[in-house]
């Protein structure tokens, strides 16, 4: 068996740090999804409550996240598709028009384009769904085991 070389094994860790920061960061989002899939007409109170308190959680970790998954895509550059980098593409669009929803002074137009296409539940669909497709895609041309 080989041994993973350590840039290569440093990129898996930060795969692995940028799908923790993603996961937290993101744990309202899909609790939300579920609270909709689940009882679309019934409000969790402990979700709102959560909702209010885990906003700078969900900007900053996902900054974090970001970074670390560009991290990973450089460092495994060669084992990435193009569905990689479509990812880090739309992960880029989304923590762009989180941030400036958030922290700019931008018009209440402008920021309610941007809310169409970030704040709702396809968006993280999409996300889950390339980052599936995209790890699925490089799993062949990988050759050192993980096990």
């Amino acid at each position: 068996m080989q041994e993973i070389p350590a840039n290569i094994s440093l990129g898996l860790t930060m795969g692995t740090i940028a799908a923790a920061l993603f996961f937290i960061a993101n744990l309202y989002v899909f609790f939300h999804l579920i609270n909709q899939l689940v009882s679309p007409k019934k409000h969790w109170k402990w979700l709102d409550k959560m909702r209010n308190r885990w906003h700078y959680v969900h900007y900053l970790g996902n900054v974090a996240a970001f970074i670390a998954a560009l991290a990973h895509g450089v460092l495994m550059l060669q084992y990435a598709s193009v569905f990689h980098w479509i990812l880090i593409a739309v992960m880029g669009w989304m923590v762009f028009a989180g941030f400036t929803m958030r922290f700019t002074k931008s018009s209440p137009k402008f920021k309610k384009t941007l809310r169409m296409f970030h704040a709702k539940w396809y968006m993280f669909v999409i996300v889950l769904v390339l980052l599936i497709v995209a790890h699925i895609a490089s799993l062949g041309s990988f050759p050192y085991s993980l096990g």
